[in-house]
């Protein structure tokens, strides 16, 4: 019987969460938010891989 209250305190703190998250966002804060969230968040790493130039494609296909 326990698990109806919890249950109940969880969703309103979930939804007082996107609601205020929400709000923030609206009055102009959402660089910031963001800014705090790259610092706090684990982000992975994201490698980027240029093309292979055209001679060494044909290279390559032999």
């Amino acid at each position: 019987m326990r698990r109806k209250p919890l249950a109940a305190v969880l969703v309103l703190l979930s939804a007082a969460l996107v609601l205020g998250g929400n709000a923030l966002l609206e009055a102009g804060w959402g660089s910031a938010l963001r800014s705090i969230a790259d610092r706090v968040l684990p982000n992975p790493e994201i490698t980027m891989w240029a093309a292979a130039p055209a001679a060494a494609r044909g290279a390559l296909d032999r």
